[in-house]
Formats: structure tokens, sequence, C-alpha cells
């Protein structure tokens, strides 16, 4: 899968910020959120401040509060709705590190 295709399913992700609902749930959310794709070799990240999400940048960030490792393909297919979140994570496609609160919370936005 093209890079590009990764960085349009993290902008996706990144866009369910902008619901009323979420804005309300993530209104005193500030954190680092690290995204490695480990079929491409990279790692992308994006600073959420109170709720508002900054641009996807390339690179590792200094500390990331949720870190998400996982192939392109498989993010993907999760951001478009072909696969739950909760099956790639089950059948280790998925690997997240971070508090359970926050990846419950983030959960959310991943539909």
């Amino acid at each position: 899968m093209a890079e590009q295709d990764a960085i349009d399913a993290l902008n996706k992700m990144l866009e369910n910020f902008n619901t009323e609902k979420a804005q309300k749930t993530f209104r005193k959310w500030t954190k680092t959120m690290a995204f490695e794709f480990s079929d491409l070799g990279k790692t992308f990240h994006t600073n959420i401040d109170k709720g508002t999400p900054s641009e996807v940048m390339e690179g590792e960030p200094e500390k990331a509060h949720i870190k998400i490792t996982t192939d392109s393909a498989t993010w993907a297919g999760i951001m478009k709705g072909d696969i739950s979140g909760m099956k790639a994570y089950t059948s280790k496609k998925l690997k997240v590190k971070g508090s359970m609160p926050d990846l419950l919370k983030l959960q959310k936005l991943m539909k």
C-alpha cells in the first residue's frame, strides 16, 4: 500500500475529531499520538491540543502518549470499516501502547 494511503487514513481519523460529539469528548485531551507503519518503515505523529489535532508530521515524536503500530493496509481497512480495530488487535495486526482510558476513548474515532 502506498504511503499516501496511510496518511489519508490518518487524516480521516483526525477529521473525526471535528464532530460535535468528539469535541465534547476530547475537549480536555492534550496528547501526542504516534503511528508506526511496519510495511513502510516510517512513523508519523500528531499533537492533539484540547481536542484539536495538528497536521500529520513524519518522524518519531519526542514522547508519545499513544503509539499505534500496524501495517498501512490494516490501518486503511480499520478506517474504512472493513476490519474492526478490536479484530485487528486480537489478530496481532495492530499493536497499541498507552493508558487504557485513552485507548478506549480513541476507539470512538476509529469508525
